[in-house]
């Protein structure tokens, strides 16, 4: 061999004891499968955290899309409280669900309504309802090891769908044509599909995703998004005082997707306190504040538990929604609420849920900041 010649198979013999030493996979033990963790790549994690995010802003944009058409088709067929069209057409427009040059919805509701479902096809300055779904499936491609393939798949299928039954681009004539009542119906019966499918990809997420560090990060993604919306749409139904009359205060439980929770409890009472116990209190209530805030909160420490001391710091300046004294605020009887005291802590809280995802991104994403930085141990 040493002069060039070719072996298949060589023994070395010895006279001591043989090296054990293998390179060979060894066989799993206890204490190995309970202390494992999934490892997750910094791509997979970025994306995951985003795909929460653009999941729960595709259903706000949805709900508030179906929410605004119905209102709309209210306002065109009687009379609306201003106060209500005022909520609606700011959120909209909060969202970027609108084109910048839409007439105000006082002023012309059916074109508005015309914008909102052309809009719903995305366009520039447009961050609606098309494409948060595109933005959902770009992330899921780039997790087909962690996705199930009925979820990858249910993302591609509603975009599409969605996408044919949509009204065509914006034309100069389009915003001033009115709509062919079956060409409306099918267009409303395409947003209550896509929001099934929605509520199907949610649970998906919920069900059948393993509770591991990948999971919190869609989950905190999620919960962000929700803190911000919710916040947004209190602060607009108190400022514009749409929530005083019944049209107002049923859209409010209707954008929390509420409404049943709210009949169950209190059946036909139309109280504040009673509305703002549940949206903003009652930690049973998965879409009040207060469990919002403290589902975030709690898989936010437990995902940056390899940094106690920077998770403790950014956790302590998240919203407490349920410490809010609302009592104090609309106490029964009281000659006036304190209104200006609610609208203060929902945008404060807005402004918190936004600054989160700045600390996520910059604490467990980033990757200049001198030592590398990771998201799980």
């Amino acid at each position: 061999m040493q002069q060039g010649s070719a072996s298949a198979d060589t023994w070395v013999l010895t006279d001591g004891q043989v090296d054990t030493t293998s390179l060979l996979p060894q066989a799993l033990t206890d204490a190995d499968l309970l202390g494992a963790r999934r490892p997750v790549a910094s791509r997979s994690a970025e994306n995951l955290f985003w795909l929460g995010r653009y999941s729960e802003r595709a259903e706000n944009a949805l709900r508030l899309i179906r929410c605004a058409l119905d209102t709309l088709g209210a306002q065109q067929r009687g009379r609306l409280a201003p106060a209500v069209l005022t909520m609606v057409d700011t959120l909209c427009r909060q969202l970027s669900l609108l084109p910048w040059d839409t007439p105000a919805a006082a002023q012309d509701p059916q074109a508005v309504s015309q914008a909102l479902l052309q809009g719903a096809r995305g366009g520039p300055g447009l961050y609606s309802l098309a494409y948060n779904l595109q933005a959902m499936q770009h992330c899921a491609q780039a997790l087909r090891d962690r996705l199930s393939t009925e979820q990858v798949q249910l993302m591609h299928e509603l975009q599409h769908r969605l996408a044919q039954a949509l009204p065509p681009a914006h034309s100069p004539t389009a915003a001033s044509e009115q709509p062919t009542p079956s060409h409306g119906a099918d267009t409303l019966a395409a947003l209550a599909r896509t929001a099934t499918d929605l509520a199907a990809v949610t649970g998906m997420q919920t069900d059948r995703m393993t509770r591991d560090d990948a999971w919190r990060l869609l989950s905190v993604g999620r919960q962000i998004e929700r803190l911000d919306f919710h916040c947004q749409v209190l602060a607009q139904a108190f400022e514009t005082g749409a929530v005083h009359d019944e049209d107002g205060f049923a859209l409010v439980l209707a954008l929390f997707d509420s409404t049943i929770t709210y009949r169950a409890q209190f059946q036909s009472r139309r109280e504040v306190l009673a509305l703002l116990h549940l949206l903003v209190r009652d930690t049973d209530n998965p879409r009040s504040l207060a469990w919002v805030a403290r589902t975030m909160r709690e898989r936010f420490v437990k995902l940056a538990r390899h940094l106690p001391a920077w998770a403790a710091e950014v956790a302590g300046h998240l919203p407490q929604p349920d410490t809010w004294p609302m009592a104090t605020w609309f106490a029964p009887g009281a000659a006036a609420d304190d209104t200006a005291a609610l609208l203060a802590q929902l945008n404060e809280a807005s402004a918190q849920a936004r600054q989160l995802c700045v600390e996520v991104e910059r604490g467990l994403f980033a990757h200049v900041h001198g030592s590398q930085q990771v998201v799980w141990q």
